[in-house]
Parts: structure tokens; C-alpha cells; sequence
């Protein structure tokens, strides 16, 4: 074949051309094992055995070699993909090495690999019906299963030996490719992570390389783009293949359990029905395409649609024949064997999926419904169900420590959340308030904050959630503004790790209305306010005196509790495309602003994020994130609301402690934070708020939010916890609020280092920040937009900087412009690098923020880090760190220096990444969402430097 510069393509492209895949080649005659000596040594363990495959396998040669010569054959085939050479040679331990070869050696060079002994192995050809003709068969992969280990369940089907004992290929097979591409791509990204540097061999079984690639492979294994699995009985997982008694076949691929480790059984299972000791019995399900003929079948196709096309036989899917609209369903893998047939269209559907452009599934329907018409069918269903579940402090005495504080809590069912939101809605009526009018609730996680939120979605006002926490400015600006006229007050703002210990509002209102004793609101700094109603919460507030007797110019919150119970009509219609909400955003980089979101928006984010992470009827999820953010009020009290599932606010303000009685006193199935909670939660649990055996064995969901989730702490969630079934959510405001969301059952590996995948009805892609026009390839890092139902309408009053990050293109699309920095890879997984803004450009030489603090965060003495740049006359901008120590303080009495910081990065990165600047501090600038205001910490530095 000619040569050809390989160097710029694409790590699958490499090994395509290298080696390219014929089905009607003959299945190659060789059988490969690695060992230490060779049956010409006399040292060769197996020397009697040897000779048995004489005669079980006729023609068969058998191939033993040494590490030494593995590792050269190697070298001499795969010289022009160094990127599997550098996987190779840094995987830490021969078993790993060993473990690789035999996926590499028969993409090169076909036949069978075994690596025990060949007594105990018999081709897995053996085993394929005498109906399925083996000219049909490319690739048999061999799943281990140990069902006669004591504690299998529990340990040992967490760590599959994928293809750990018998694999067999004919060269250059597509799927091996793919798988070996797969490895390729995991184990640097692992290395490139630290993940494998403290791999030993006392933890071999941990990591060996079965159980570090088994999700990237089975994920693969069971997409349905790749396989037809449409007559499958099920999905190739850890879950259930284990009790996969029959072999699944698709295509020229056929899956084959395996049992070992059981007397009589050999490795490959048991033909004989009667046989005691089987545990597979071996008859074919999934679809049987025989791979010429479907091959010649898509060509008759195409002949028929497009004329006569120079052809290669690589079929091996069930043959479908390819549109342009579904394009942007399909992989770039796939894509690449139909563009061998030579069509124009699939060469242009090509080009597109190797762009950063990927749109979720269209499936389920978006809801066309208003949110109160969507909330009328699940009282209808769900009626008696417990809806909403909040907990307030109480204190007995002012000087109780606030970490014994007691509580009171209320629930509605959903029946009695639809009773109260009518008297609300019939009671803010009656004040004035009526469709299009913005009504502004400042409140913590409580009941009456639940119920509004339905009182205001029946009227078509539009919910002005108000941060709490906000001071004078910040409310006087927001609700002049919007043109407020009514507003709904707690008389204390609760505040964060602090119960009992709240924030007296008096002040705050006698600035909106300086004569709160007059009968009547008239505020000079907010001319449109006409009510203000406040919630009496100072029973959770022993410190604060607040006579709300005496000002007669404020509504006690307990008059709207007596409105009708009616339901209410809005003066006029509802459409779902009315704005609803309006959210402030968070302001890490700048002011907030004011972001206008529609019933559409909101009810089909929230059903499709439970669906995604699986929620039903009986969950009962713990929510700590405020309900002014959209955190609580979408990814939490929407996504409950549409399936009928409770949502349990376990305080006003987070309070770890609260959390975690509320998680063990409910029984909880699901947890909800930042990363920053759920740190808190794991300290407030090793303190011993609650007792570990007290925490509910159903805990298995939940949701990370507002900044990535290192590996570590998600571990940690997973073992202390039991949160398997964490899934991360990324978005901003303005996509009401989720685009991207990873699933339970992704990788580990990729629910800590990408957001996942588009959302349904949504599209994603990464775009060059100098010019938007120009989509990226996948891989490469640019800024992350998003198109589909769940883009805002706009910013309230503000169409100059709307226009700025929202814009309307040529594709038909109305794509919203993130300011993060993201890149996409060839599955459509989104990984956030930083903020654009975040960018830290020394020397001409960008470096990621991330990159530097997930580096610093393995490191046992750091708690939490945040990288910033800061001003250099030299370099144009320099690193630097703002370290929070682990609160366990020192390790054998050495306690963290700003030497260890910049040695731990250099160490574990390179020289440009290492931080010249390293501040200690306690805490950083948070917006209400948890994120870290960097803009402030870039302020601070400079400062602490002298440069301000």
C-alpha cells in the first residue's frame, strides 16, 4: 500500500490504515501465549500440554513467546501508532503489559491468545453452533464469570475479566480496533491523570487491566450505533452477564461467557445439558447478520440509490442505509466504513461528526404542556404521595451550640402542595398580582417557598428567586430592576453552617422602606414595590429581635395561608413558551444578570434530568442547594415534581449535620450538592453526627453540580456513602439550566473527568472562541454552546448583552455561548477545561486552571484548590495557587509548605504548570451555586502581591 503521513490523523485512523479489515479473509492458524521461557526451554511449565493442540486444533500453530520478544514484536508493528506504544510502556506492571498484547497482537496478526495453561483452553470456535457458518466470524471475546466464589456478588463482579483468559480475531477487525483504540485512549488518559503511578502489585487485582477498561469496553460493546441489539435480550453488563446463559452474536461478533475456576467445566463451559458443574449453557441470542451477505445486501442498496461504487468488504453492522438527517446520531467510527463505499453523503455526514458537534437523542418527547397543567396529571397520579419534606433549626435556649440544634419539619403530599398553592395563588391575586408580573421571593429551603413557587406558575407571574444572602445593593438593584411590586421575605435569612444563627432582615427592609410603621409600603430607592410580605422565621433565631408586630407597612406571611382553596384561573392564558422565571446568574466573572426562562424550558430540563438519572414515585432525594438557584429549583424540585418523587430539604441554608439526620430519618435514596457540601458531609459523618449504620442502604443516587468532582471524592462518596449512582450535571442559567449530564452507569473514569453527554432535544459543540463560525475538531478545546428548547429567551431589559452570547445562526439553531472552555471526544462526552476567562496565558503558552487543581487536589495535605493567574512583567501572567489545608492538618507531623505544593505539580506535571505564587487561606468567594469566584480571587492576589 502506498505511504502515507499518519502523524496528523486521529489514533483510530492510524490503526484503520495500518490495519485494514477483509471479512473473507481465512481465520489465521495461530495460537499466542506470553510466557517467561518457551517449549524449547526446559524450564516450560506446559511441555506436556503443548502437544494437545495438535490434536484439538488441527492446523493450528502454536506460538509461545517471551516478555522480551512481546515487547519487540511490538515495537515493530506498531512504530507508526506511538501513541499505543506510549500506552504500552506505561502501564506499570507486566500483568497489565500482558494484559494489552493479546488485544494488540491480534488486531496485527489474528488467531487465538491464551495466557494459562492449554490443557484448560479450547478454541471458543468450539463453541459456536454448527448452524452459525465459521466464515461468518471475525471476533470472539470471552467474558469471564466466577460464580463459585463465596463473595462473588460483592467482589468480584465489580472487576470483570473482559477477554482475561481467550480472545481470537482475524486481523484488523473493526471492533478490536476499536476496543484497542478505546484502552489506548483510557490508559493515557489515566496516566496523564496519576491515576496508575501508585499502582503496586498488592493492588494488582484492583487494576489490572480487565477491570481499568471493562466500562469503556461494555459501553461500547452494547451502543446501539455500533451493534444492532434490537433483538437482544438484554445488555452486556457487569449487573447481569454473569447470569448470561446464552451467548449473544451480532454480526461477525459473537460474546461468549465463560466460567472458570470450576472443576469439569475448562474455561469454556459445558456443551453436556447434564453436566452439574455448568454454568453456561451456549445458545445464541442478539441478531446473526452473515457478514457477506450483509455486505452485499447494503451494496444492492446502495447501488439501487446512488449507482456503482468502488467497494471494500468491511460490513460487519446490520446493514441500514445512511441519511444526511442522521447524521448527528451516528459515530464518527461507523461513518468512517460507510464513507469506503464511496457516497458523497456519508462523506459529508463524516466531516460533520469529526467536528465538536453532538445532539442528543430525540427521545423521550418534549412535554408541550404549561408547568401547572404538567403539575395537575401528577396530582391526579401521585395525589397522596409525600411532595415536599422541609425541616427548619429550632433552639430551646440562645445559648444552645447550634450543632445540637433541634428541628421542626412539615410535609405536604402533593395533593396538599396543590390545596396550599391555590390559597396562595388566590391570596397574591388579591394583592395585585396577575400574569407577566414579577413576583420576587426571598426565602430559604422551606415548604412555604415550595408552595409559591406552583402559587406563582398558576397565575403566570414570573418567579423572581432572590439570593438570601443579598445585602442592600443587591436587592434594592435587582427588584427596581424588574420593576417588582411584590415581594416575600423571611424575617431572618438563615445562613450556611450556621442554624439558629441567622441574619436579622430588618435593616435590609428599613432601607427599602424607611417607614416600616406607616400603613403602607413606599420605598424611594424601589418606586414600583407596593407589598412586601414577610414569613415570621425567627423562632429558629433566638438571638434575633425583630418586632414584626409593630410595622404595619409589612403583610404577615400567615394571611395568605387563608385565601380559597379554588383553583385559580389566570386573567389571562397560558402558554407554554410564556417566560416563568426569571434567575439571576451567578456573576463568577462578572454582574449578574437577568436571564428570562419559559414553562418549556423548565418542565422538560427537570423530566428529562430524572429520567437520565433514574428517578421514580418512591425515591425520596435530599436537597440541600438553595431553591433560588436553579440547582434546587430545577435539577432538584422540578425533576421530583415531574415523576411524583419527594424532595426532603434537610434546612433554610445548608447545614451539613442537618443533612445528614435528614438523609438517615427518611431513609433517603438520593443525595444532592457541590463538591464543596458533600466534603462537609463526609466531615459531619467521620465527626459522628450519624452513626455510618444508620445511613440507608437504598442511598444510591444523586446529583454533583455547579464544578467537576475529583475521582477521589467521588470514590469517597461512593464507599462512605453508597452513592453509586452519582451523575454529574453541567450547564449555566441561561439552558434552564442542564445540557450535558453523564448517566449511572457510565465509567467511573467518565463521571469525574467529563459532564457527559447532550441532553435530550439539545445540541452541543465546541467552537473556536476567535471565531464562532468555526466548529472545532473533537478533541481539540475551545467554548462550549448549546441549542434546543432549553435556551433562555433572553436577559431581562438587556438585548445588547442577549445579542453578545446568543445568537441565531445560519443552521437554523438559536445557540447560547457558555464562556467555558470544553473539548468533545469521539463518544460525544463533554470534558469543562476552565473558563475562557480562567485562562492563564504565560509566556504565550496557555495553561488550564484545572489541569494545576486537579493535580494539587490528589495530594493528601490539600483540601481544595483554586488556580488563578496574576500579573508578570516577564511572562505576561504567572500561576498562582490559593491552597486550603486538609483539615487533617500534617502528615507524621509535617504540615504542608508552600515548597511541597510547587514540588507535588512539578513532580506530577511540568516546570510551566508549577504555581510561583501559593496562598493559604480558609475559604473562598463562593457564588450562591457553590462556585468559586476566581475574578475575586485574581483581585485578592494582586492585592496580597502589591499590584492592585
Amino acid at each position: 500500500k502506498p505511504m502515507m503521513d499518519m502523524s496528523k490523523l486521529p489514533l483510530y485512523e492510524k490503526l484503520a490504515y495500518q490495519y485494514p479489515y477483509d471479512v473473507e479473509t481465512k481465520f489465521p492458524a495461530y495460537v499466542w501465549q506470553t510466557w517467561k521461557t518457551t517449549p524449547q526451554d526446559s524450564k516450560f511449565e506446559f511441555r506436556e500440554q503443548e502437544a494437545s493442540w495438535t490434536e484439538q486444533h488441527p492446523g493450528f500453530i502454536h506460538e509461545v513467546i517471551t516478555d522480551s520478544v512481546a515487547v519487540d514484536l511490538l515495537r515493530l508493528l506498531y512504530a507508526s501508532v506511538p501513541e499505543v506504544l506510549e500506552a504500552y510502556n506505561a502501564l506499570p506492571l507486566p500483568v497489565l503489559k500482558a494484559d494489552f498484547f493479546r488485544y494488540l497482537i491480534l488486531l496485527a496478526r489474528g488467531g487465538i491468545y491464551s495466557d494459562i495453561d492449554t490443557y484448560a483452553i479450547r478454541s471458543a470456535l468450539d463453541w459456536v453452533p454448527d448452524r452459525i457458518p465459521t466464515t461468518s466470524i471475525g471476533l470472539v471475546i470471552g467474558i469471564e464469570a466466577d460464580p463459585d466464589r463465596p463473595d462473588w456478588h460483592d467482589w468480584y463482579s465489580r472487576r470483570i475479566q473482559f477477554c482475561q483468559w481467550t480472545i481470537q480475531a482475524k486481523p484488523g477487525h473493526p471492533v478490536l480496533r476499536d476496543i484497542v483504540a478505546r484502552i489506548t485512549e483510557e490508559t493515557l488518559r489515566r496516566v496523564k491523570a496519576g491515576q496508575l503511578s501508585k499502582v503496586m502489585d498488592d493492588n494488582v487485582v484492583e487494576f489490572t487491566g480487565p477491570a481499568v477498561w471493562t466500562d469503556t469496553v461494555f459501553d461500547y460493546l452494547n451502543d446501539a450505533r455500533y451493534f444492532d441489539m434490537a433483538h437482544s435480550k438484554g445488555p452486556i453488563d457487569w449487573r447481569n452477564f454473569t447470569g448470561m446463559e446464552q451467548s449473544k452474536k451480532v454480526g461477525d461478533v459473537v460474546v461468549l461467557p465463560i466460567t472458570s475456576f470450576s472443576p469439569g467445566v475448562q474455561q469454556m463451559g459445558a456443551k453436556d445439558d447434564d453436566d452439574p458443574m455448568a454454568f453456561v449453557k451456549h445458545e445464541f441470542e442478539g441478531m446473526h447478520v452473515e457478514a457477506r451477505g450483509a455486505a452485499s445486501h447494503w451494496r444492492k442498496q446502495r447501488l439501487a440509490a446512488t449507482g456503482p461504487a468502488t467497494t471494500t468488504r468491511t460490513c460487519f453492522f446490520s446493514p441500514m442505509l445512511l441519511t444526511p438527517s442522521r447524521c448527528l446520531r451516528r459515530s464518527p467510527r461507523s461513518l468512517e466504513r460507510l464513507l469506503r463505499l464511496g457516497d458523497p453523503a456519508s462523506r459529508r455526514c463524516l466531516s460533520a461528526m469529526r467536528d465538536s458537534l453532538s445532539v442528543g437523542p430525540d427521545q423521550p418527547a418534549l412535554l408541550p404542556h404549561t408547568i401547572p397543567e404538567h403539575f395537575a396529571s401528577i396530582v391526579s397520579q401521585f395525589g397522596d404521595r409525600p411532595a415536599v419534606v422541609a425541616r427548619s433549626p429550632t433552639a430551646v435556649a440562645p445559648d444552645l451550640p447550634a450543632s445540637v440544634a433541634d428541628f421542626q419539619e412539615t410535609s405536604l403530599t402533593y395533593e396538599a402542595l396543590d390545596l396550599l398553592s391555590n390559597r396562595l395563588a388566590n391570596s397574591l391575586r388579591s394583592l395585585g398580582v396577575k400574569k407577566g408580573d414579577r413576583l420576587a421571593v426571598s426565602l430559604g429551603n422551606c415548604s412555604e417557598f415550595a408552595a409559591l413557587t406552583y402559587a406563582a406558575f398558576k397565575l403566570g407571574a414570573i418567579l423572581v428567586p432572590l439570593n438570601p444572602g443579598f445585602n442592600v445593593k443587591q436587592v434594592t438593584a435587582g427588584l427596581d430592576f424588574l420593576g417588582v411590586e411584590v415581594l416575600i421575605i423571611g424575617a431572618v435569612t438563615d445562613l450556611a453552617y450556621k442554624p439558629c444563627r441567622g441574619r436579622s432582615n430588618e435593616e435590609l427592609l428599613r432601607a427599602l422602606v424607611p417607614n416600616l410603621e406607616g400603613t403602607k409600603v413606599e420605598s424611594p430607592t424601589v418606586p414600583s414595590l407596593k407589598t412586601i410580605v414577610v414569613l415570621d422565621n425567627t423562632a429558629s433565631h433566638p438571638l434575633v429581635n425583630f418586632p414584626l408586630k409593630s410595622y404595619r407597612a409589612l403583610t404577615p406571611f400567615d394571611r395568605l395561608i387563608d385565601g380559597s382553596l379554588n383553583a385559580i384561573t389566570p386573567d389571562a392564558p397560558l402558554s407554554a413558551s410564556d417566560t416563568i422565571n426569571i434567575q439571576f446568574t451567578s456573576g463568577t466573572t462578572s454582574t449578574p444578570k437577568a436571564a428570562m426562562l419559559t414553562h418549556t424550558g423548565i418542565l422538560n430540563n427537570g423530566a428529562f434530568i430524572a429520567g437520565r438519572m433514574g428517578l421514580n414515585p418512591s425515591d425520596r432525594i435530599v436537597v440541600p442547594p438553595p431553591l433560588f438557584h436553579c440547582f434546587g429549583c430545577i435539577l432538584g424540585y422540578m425533576a421530583t415534581a415531574t415523576t411524583g418523587a419527594a424532595i426532603l430539604f434537610p434546612s433554610p441554608a445548608f447545614d451539613p449535620s442537618a443533612t445528614l439526620r435528614t438523609v438517615a430519618a427518611h431513609d433517603a435514596t438520593g443525595l444532592y450538592g457541590v463538591a464543596t457540601m458533600f466534603i462537609a458531609v463526609l466531615d459531619a459523618l467521620a465527626a459522628g453526627v450519624v452513626d455510618p449504620a444508620d445511613l440507608p442502604r437504598n442511598l444510591t443516587k444523586g446529583i454533583a453540580a455547579g464544578s467537576s468532582v475529583p475521582e477521589a471524592l467521588m470514590r469517597r462518596l461512593y464507599a462512605t456513602l453508597g452513592l453509586r449512582d452519582l451523575v454529574i450535571c453541567y450547564g449555566q442559567t441561561e439552558t434552564s439550566p442542564v445540557s450535558c449530564m453523564t448517566q449511572p452507569d457510565d465509567p467511573l473514569g467518565l463521571r469525574t473527568t467529563t459532564v457527559g453527554r447532550a441532553m435530550p432535544h439539545t445540541a452541543v459543540k465546541v467552537v473556536d472562541p476567535l471565531d464562532r463560525s468555526r466548529i472545532l475538531p473533537r478533541g481539540e478545546k475551545g467554548e462550549l454552546a448549546a441549542a434546543g428548547y432549553l435556551v433562555m429567551r433572553g436577559y431581562w431589559g438587556d438585548a445588547a448583552r442577549t445579542a453578545e452570547d446568543r445568537i441565531d445562526e445560519p443552521d437554523g439553531r438559536t445557540w447560547m455561548y457558555s464562556g467555558d472552555e470544553a473539548s468533545m471526544d469521539a463518544n460525544g462526552y463533554v470534558a469543562i477545561t476552565g473558563r475562557i476567562k480562567d485562562l492563564i496565558i504565560r509566556g504565550g503558552e496557555n495553561i488550564h486552571p484545572l489541569e494545576v487543581e486537579n493535580c494539587l487536589l490528589q495530594h493528601p495535605l490539600v483540601g481544595d484548590a483554586s488556580v488563578v493567574g496574576v500579573p508578570c512583567d516577564k511572562l505576561g501572567e504567572s500561576v498562582a495557587a490559593f491552597v486550603v489545608r486538609a483539615k487533617a492538618g500534617s502528615a507524621g507531623g509535617k504540615e504542608l509548605t508552600e515548597d511541597d505544593v510547587r514540588s507535588w505539580v512539578r513532580e506530577h506535571l511540568s516546570g510551566h504548570l508549577v504555581p510561583k505564587h501559593v496562598f493559604w487561606v480558609d475559604d473562598y468567594p463562593k457564588t450562591a451555586s457553590g462556585k468559586i469566584q476566581k475574578f475575586k480571587l485574581r483581585t485578592k492576589a494582586k492585592e496580597l502581591l502589591g499590584l492592585a
